[in-house]
């Protein structure tokens, strides 16, 4: 891992975007050099999908890149920050939650399409984020996604998972991403 590498916290909303769409094997490529952490919390919503546990544990089990993390509960900052975060914000999951508190102290990335709730709290507190749409633009652009298959992979992600991307977005040359230098 190169030194400006850092970890990209998914959501389970990106995990479930790309498993309805069967490209979650594809998400190391994209994201690349950085590596890939997934939460307890994180796993544990995507566990609860019968159908959706085997597609994660499969990830987890042969790419090296990629891993479960559990929450820190022994670092006192984090821990008191998901629980403020908690009582503020109590609409806000416990995935999404638990990426915040951690990125807020180790300046990790969140990888998450749920703009509405973690955008404000990125902001204020420096933390870099992605959503679903802007890790297509990053494989388009690394030439990893044609328009074609970022196009079939909106169209499938709001049919088979409901995915509420922009209602202006129908392909990708609609999306018009930010400065995705960082990645």
């Amino acid at each position: 891992m190169s030194k400006n590498a850092k970890i990209v916290l998914l959501d389970a909303d990106v995990i479930s975007h790309f498993i309805a769409c069967s490209e979650l094997l594809f998400l190391p490529k994209i994201l690349e050099p950085h590596s890939i952490a997934i939460l307890d919390a994180v796993y544990n919503e995507i566990a609860r999908i019968a159908l959706r546990k085997p597609i994660l544990d499969s990830l987890l089990s042969t790419v090296k890149n990629v891993s479960k993390i559990s929450f820190p509960f022994n670092d006192n900052d984090i821990k008191k920050e998901y629980f403020l975060i908690k009582r503020n914000h109590p609409l806000i999951g416990d995935g999404e939650r638990a990426c915040m508190a951690v990125a807020k102290y180790t300046k990790d990335i969140i990888a998450s399409s749920n703009f509405r709730d973690i955008e404000p709290y990125c902001k204020a507190n420096n933390i870099l984020f992605l959503g679903t749409l802007d890790i297509l633009s990053i494989a388009l652009n690394k030439g990893i996604f044609d328009k074609s298959r970022c196009n079939s992979f909106i169209v499938t992600a709001r049919a088979k998972n409901k995915a509420r991307f922009p209602n202006y977005v129908n392909k990708i040359t609609d999306y018009n991403p930010p400065d995705l230098s960082f990645i």
